[in-house]
């Protein structure tokens, strides 16, 4: 099956793209719109597969009003489903200051150091292309999870590991060490107001060309130990303090240089929606983390997307060849020899 870039952008939802669907205040959008106004796109990109269909039609929504969940459960409701209540986070005590002071050691990982094939910083202002899309069969979604088995780690975990390794086999050295912002849903944790508004934190994963599958679950759990997914919510809402004119200065002062960072990778679950065949989404990326992933299981299919910023010679060829060595890799475990 090949990947798909899609129809186009739907104009009826393009309309409410920027419109808020809420009252209150978002603290973690402030900082998507800080980077909206420095020239940074906020876009996040869902596809809705049917009526047979070989490609998606794409839908888009800003990050400053809302997280994936939150955005892929305002769409499908404009179109009458029911998406019940989102998923609640893994993690529902939030830990005392004493807890984040006796946890404050750091991990003993390698340092990121991205060797990227191509990477010119003068692009940093140009936008990334329209995601690119690979929906799996139904045989191929359950050879993913069969390999994950295989590797003793869950989907998430092993989708991760081998984006990875489909990055530093297209874009990068494969001496990389890499850095991926590893998403975490705090709902259910805290209470921002609404369900839709921004309710994710993150990790920070480093992954490195001898980093085993089992290797990368144990690290994701040792950060979870240490609470980093708080300690990175504590940061992300500090608006609420400082207000947008804050967060602006602060997003200017710890801006990181292009390329500094591999991306970000985004699981949004398992959704079963009758009138669709499948469902696809896509982070914005920035030109400090150019490679944004995504995954998504719906009706029993899964599907892989991604974008590539300009900064790394990101165009859609370029993601098509990125998303037909991650399926490869995702559905057999060739990629485990040696580990």
């Amino acid at each position: 099956m090949n990947a798909s870039v899609g129809r186009g952008i739907s104009t009826s939802i393009n309309k409410g793209m920027n419109e808020k669907p809420f009252a209150g205040t978002d603290y973690v959008g402030m900082w998507y719109e800080a980077r909206r106004r420095h020239g940074v796109d906020d876009t996040m990109w869902f596809g809705f597969y049917e009526n047979g269909e070989p490609v998606p039609d794409w839908h888009r929504r800003s990050h400053r009003f809302g997280d994936g969940l939150g955005g892929l459960s305002v769409l499908l409701r404009e179109r009458g489903h029911d998406c019940g209540p989102l998923p609640s986070s893994r993690t529902m005590k939030k830990p005392d200051w004493r807890e984040l002071w006796r946890t404050r050691r750091p991990l003993d990982v390698p340092a990121t150091a991205i060797e990227w094939n191509h990477l010119d910083a003068s692009q940093r202002h140009s936008q990334s292309h329209v995601p690119v899309s690979l929906v799996l069969t139904p045989e191929q979604t359950l050879q993913v999870e069969s390999a994950a088995r295989a590797a003793g780690v869950s989907s998430t975990i092993w989708l991760l590991w081998t984006a990875d390794r489909a990055v530093r086999t297209t874009l990068a050295d494969v001496q990389s060490v890499m850095s991926w912002v590893f998403p975490v849903n705090l709902r259910g944790a805290v209470d921002c107001g609404d369900p839709v508004m921004n309710h994710c934190s993150g990790l920070m994963v480093s992954v490195s060309g001898k980093t085993a599958p089992g290797s990368l679950k144990e690290q994701i759990s040792a950060r979870f130990a240490r609470h980093e997914h708080w300690r990175q919510w504590i940061a992300l809402t500090i608006g609420r303090y400082i207000g947008q004119w804050g967060i602006n200065l602060l997003y200017r002062l710890v801006q990181a240089p292009a390329g500094r960072h591999t991306g970000s990778y985004s699981n949004l679950g398992e959704w079963n929606v009758p009138f669709l065949d499948a469902l696809t989404c896509s982070g914005p990326g920035s030109p400090a983390y150019p490679v944004a992933v995504s995954t998504v299981l719906c009706n029993g299919r899964r599907t892989l997307a991604c974008r590539l910023h300009p900064v790394i010679g990101g165009n859609s060829e370029r993601a098509i060849e990125f998303l037909t060595l991650w399926r490869e890799l995702s559905c057999t475990t060739e990629s485990l020899s040696g580990w």
